[in-house]
């Protein structure tokens, strides 16, 4: 169980992006975050680790997928922000 809970902290980054995005009407990156904890990472790395390294390989693919998401989400942001940031400093 420390392996799972081991990046929950840095999960609020991934929950609080893709809200973020949908709640700015952008939905497409809104789903395409949320899905990419639990579906784009996590269910083939659950194929893939226990291959290499068992039963832990199995409650590695927690955290991986957590921190993954998390990292992608944060680019995300940071680019959204960027962009907005540029054309409000500009439009004033």
């Amino acid at each position: 169980m420390r392996w799972v809970f081991a990046v929950t902290p840095i999960v609020a980054i991934q929950l609080i992006g893709a809200a973020y995005f949908q709640a700015i009407g952008k939905a497409v990156p809104a789903l395409l975050l949320t899905l990419t904890r639990q579906g784009f990472i996590f269910i083939p790395l659950i194929f893939i680790l226990p291959r290499f390294y068992g039963e832990l390989g199995v409650w590695l693919a927690f955290p991986i997928s957590d921190l993954l998401s998390t990292i992608i989400t944060a680019y995300f942001l940071n680019r959204e922000v960027k962009t907005n940031l540029v054309e409000e400093t500009y439009a004033q």
